[in-house]
């Protein structure tokens, strides 16, 4: 098959598989979903997390950032910005504010965890997946909310 055969196959593909084997940059069609995707797996995240603090207890949260160095008077605060901020980017309510706002608990987990390593699987839990949701919200900084967001594009999300 000729270069020329494999491109003139491709466009009689199906819409979305012919997107996923284009040489596009952004894929201005689907690209609003993908972020949509994110942002909704970015703040359900965000708010399972939060209640995960309740469940195991806000004294094992409060003793958690005593032994970092943290006051344990922070425990609830951070659990209320966890929260609202987890929903105003599930809702997509200024997501890029509220994600930029959040990136700040993530570099402190990861300044936390630094000492332990890469591995999450470790004993105390590397900074790999603390990493991983970090570049990801960072990717909603600067592209968005994406499709169904309360506050669209216009708007400044």
């Amino acid at each position: 098959m000729s270069i020329d055969q494999a491109r003139e196959s491709r466009t009689n593909m199906p819409g979305i598989v012919a997107a996923m084997f284009s040489n596009a940059t952004v894929d201005r069609d689907y690209a609003p979903y993908g972020l949509f995707l994110l942002r909704i797996s970015l703040g359900f995240d965000w708010l399972v997390h939060a209640f995960l603090k309740i469940e195991r207890g806000m004294y094992t949260h409060e003793a958690l950032l005593a032994k970092n160095g943290i006051t344990p008077l922070l425990a609830w605060p951070t659990f209320g910005l966890e929260v609202i901020g987890g929903a105003a980017i599930l809702l997509g309510w200024y997501t890029r504010q509220w994600a930029a706002f959040l990136l700040i608990f993530l570099a402190v987990v990861i300044w936390i965890k630094w000492p332990v390593g890469w591995g999450y699987s470790k004993p105390g839990g590397g900074w790999e997946y603390p990493m991983l949701w970090l570049v990801a919200q960072a990717s909603l900084v600067l592209a968005g909310s994406g499709a169904f967001a309360l506050q669209g594009s216009k708007s400044g999300s």
